[in-house]
């Protein structure tokens, strides 16, 4: 099992029925291999543009270094140590950022997959109440009686509401 963090938006009416979940942040804690193949591109595309500049700048220093005679090896650890971290890390720091916005960790939920850990967050959210609507004898009832050819209609044609 996997463990999936929640985090909801700021600003938002927790658990209250019938809000609206659409910005809430379903995030897996865990290792991510794209983040570990092509870490800066993922930190980029997660909009952490700081820690995605220095990964690519870092990765981009370890090719040349790995290219100098006698520094092979040092450059591919260094570039395989930051893929490592980032595929490590990097849904954490993701996570970290979303709080630094503004949002909250409102639980940690354990499921085999995303979808299983959305239904069992989203079911165990108060749901609104169901309102019995009313039969349509008692909207007859409501009805005015109309006043006849005189009164404005609403359609095209209105023939005194018959």
């Amino acid at each position: 099992m996997r463990s999936y963090l929640v985090l909801t938006p700021p600003n938002s009416r927790t658990r209250t029925p019938g809000e609206n979940h659409g910005s809430t942040v379903i995030v897996a804690d865990g290792f991510s291999w794209i983040a570990f193949l092509v870490p800066w591109a993922w930190l980029l595309w997660n909009r952490l543009w700081l820690a995605g500049l220095v990964v690519l700048a870092v990765q981009i220093g370890s090719g040349v270094l790995a290219a100098m005679p006698g520094f092979e090896i040092a450059g591919s650890l260094l570039g395989f140590a930051v893929s490592l971290l980032a595929g490590l890390e990097g849904r954490n720091y993701y996570a970290n950022s979303l709080k630094r916005r503004g949002f909250t960790l409102e639980t940690v939920v354990f499921a085999q997959d995303i979808t299983t850990a959305e239904a069992i967050y989203f079911s165990s959210l108060p749901q609104p109440e169901n309102r019995q609507m009313p039969i349509s004898s008692d909207w007859a009832k409501q009805a005015k009686p109309s006043g006849g050819w005189q009164n404005a209609g609403l359609g095209l044609f209105d023939h005194g509401a018959r």
